[in-house]
C-alpha cells in the first residue's frame, strides 16, 4: 500500500510504502528509505486512510502535494 505523509527522519512531504505482515507492519519512506514497524489493525488503516483525506484537503492550499505520486517523488515546502 502507497500512501503520502510526512517523513521525520528526512522532513520531506513524500511516498510511503507499507508492508503488512499480519499484526505488524513496516512503513518506508520512498525517498530516504527509513523504515519504522506498526502495529497493523484497523485502527491503523484507519488512520492512514484520514491521513491521505486530510492531505487531499491541503491540497487545495498547498498544490505541490498532488505531485506525490510515484515512488521516491518529494517535496519541501
Amino acid at each position: 500500500m502507497l500512501f503520502r505523509n510526512k517523513c521525520a527522519a528526512c522532513d520531506y512531504w513524500t511516498i510511503f510504502e507499507l508492508k503488512i505482515d499480519g499484526e505488524r507492519a513496516d512503513q518506508t519512506c520512498t525517498h530516504c528509505q527509513a523504515t519504522a514497524k506498526i502495529e497493523w489493525n484497523s485502527e491503523a488503516e484507519i488512520l492512514i486512510r484520514d491521513g491521505e483525506r486530510d492531505i487531499q484537503a491541503l491540497e487545495r492550499h498547498f498544490p505541490v502535494l498532488g505531485q506525490l505520486k510515484e515512488r521516491g517523488d518529494h517535496i519541501r515546502f
